[in-house]
């Protein structure tokens, strides 16, 4: 005699199929979540690096020469002096950027991705008779784009001229 039974099959039922397909789809949705989160961090931090060298860089230029300089004066947006070859340098924001003159050539100290939206110079000390060493504060705002986010870094530094005044 024959036995009749049922035949067991080595395979997946559909409800099988359908709860492990569920399983991976919600798995892959966080992965991808935390990958786009990882993206746009990335961005976010890359641009305020980037931002950072770049002022880094421009504060870096004008402390080396305001160090050195004499004379100081500064107005708005401004700061004029004499450097060491007895030139006038002009450090000033002209289009949301900084630029450095001295004797008629100029350059940009600071990238077009870098937008300054203040930069002012306060002198103390500049007069001969007031027997105080000259300084020189630089204030700086920056914006720049991080993805659709804007980051506003503001900096301040101050700088002693190395340049004794005696009389």
């Amino acid at each position: 005699m024959k036995k009749m039974g049922i035949q067991k099959s080595q395979g997946f039922t559909i409800v099988e199929m359908l709860v492990s397909t569920a399983i991976f789809l919600i798995v892959l949705t966080i992965t991808t979540s935390l990958f786009l989160v990882n993206v746009r961090t990335q961005r976010y931090l890359l641009a305020s690096v980037n931002a950072s060298e770049n002022i880094s860089y421009a504060i870096e230029v004008m402390g080396r020469e305001i160090r050195t300089g004499k004379n100081f004066s500064s107005s708005n947006n401004s700061l004029s002096f004499l450097n060491t070859k007895n030139e006038t340098v002009k450090y000033s924001l002209i289009n949301d950027r900084v630029k450095r003159e001295v004797g008629g050539q100029f350059e940009f100290l600071t990238s077009e991705n870098i937008e300054v939206t203040n930069l002012n110079f306060r002198v103390l000390g500049n007069s001969p008779d007031d027997s105080l060493q000259t300084r020189v504060t630089i204030l700086l705002e920056v914006k720049t784009k991080a993805g659709n986010q804007n980051l506003i870094t503001n900096l301040e530094t101050t700088l002693s001229s190395r340049q004794l005044e005696i009389q």
